[in-house]
């Protein structure tokens, strides 16, 4: 198996192209696929300068619905085959919405209080243009195939990861009455190599404690080897940071390699992480399978 982080907000290499949001890439066996395509077109830049061709491209999964996730598929559209099985988990098309007086830093320069943030299609999208695999999956667990798995419907939970109350969605098609966005939409990557099982994760807005801890428990016989993606610390929390610092080095976990939404916690993760890896547009890793 061969993973490779194709968009992210840093870059390993000068030729690519750095923008907030989250791509990975990963082939195993006969599987060629995409978990998550990133906000703009870093996509389609990067992708021609790592040599992934997209009409090679048969399985993408979105981990939830905001723009830095979804949105690059509108400028890859054309390239992708419409036999391509497109996953998105129940909710997707629900509108998100970030509340921006939650912020730390509100003063004159601020944003407008409230920002559209997904999603960047509506569900019609994928089949005006002609994709006819997108379908929405309300599992727990699905298989993919080839040992390659979407975790999803994560425990609310109410406790240091509690979600941002920053994170509003709409009811009822309207954007006057936003609650809490409990991202019931969102989901893991999980794969089966070798060494254990190799997680990604878009943002974590479930917190990444509660959803290792699912996908343990969805997984009791196979340890989990690595974590890759966002962990969504923010706004920043000193107690939440040392408190998932200690988690990851209590673990048996041998890589952890967060990245874009982590925020300012990056600093501490890596001092403190001992498995801790740098990871950007551009870095690659192999497995057995």
């Amino acid at each position: 198996m061969k993973l490779t982080v194709v968009t992210e907000n840093s870059v390993l290499s000068d030729n690519l192209k750095a923008e907030h949001g989250m791509s990975m890439y990963i082939e195993k066996g006969d599987t060629k696929m995409f978990f998550d395509m990133g906000q703009f077109d870093a996509i389609k830049h990067n992708t021609k300068r790592l040599g992934i061709d997209l009409r090679d491209v048969n399985v993408i999964a979105f981990s939830h619905n905001h723009v830095d996730h979804c949105g690059g598929f509108l400028s890859v559209c054309d390239e992708i085959s419409s036999d391509c099985r497109i996953y998105a988990h129940t909710g997707f098309s629900t509108r998100k919405w970030w509340d921006h007086r939650f912020d730390i830093a509100h003063g004159d320069d601020a944003k407008p209080d409230i920002e559209l943030v997904g999603p960047a299609m509506p569900y019609e999208f994928f089949f005006m243009n002609k994709k006819y695999g997108f379908r929405t999956i309300p599992d727990d667990v699905y298989e993919i195939g080839d040992g390659i798995y979407l975790v999803g419907n994560f425990p609310t939970y109410r406790g240091i990861e509690a979600i941002t109350p920053a994170s509003r969605m709409e009811v009822n098609g309207s954007d006057e009455n936003l609650v809490l966005d409990e991202f019931r939409d969102e989901t893991v990557c999980v794969i089966k190599v070798k060494e254990g099982l190799i997680v990604l994760s878009g943002c974590a807005h479930n917190g990444i404690m509660n959803i290792l801890n699912t996908v343990k428990k969805h997984f009791p016989n196979d340890k989990i080897y690595a974590v890759y993606g966002g962990t969504h610390m923010v706004p920043y929390n000193k107690n939440r940071t040392d408190v998932t610092i200690d988690y990851f080095n209590n673990s048996n976990i041998c890589k952890v390699g967060p990245c874009h939404c982590t925020g300012p916690s990056i600093p501490e993760f890596s001092q403190f992480i001992r498995a801790f890896i740098k990871i950007g547009a551009g870095y690659t890793i192999e497995f057995e399978d």
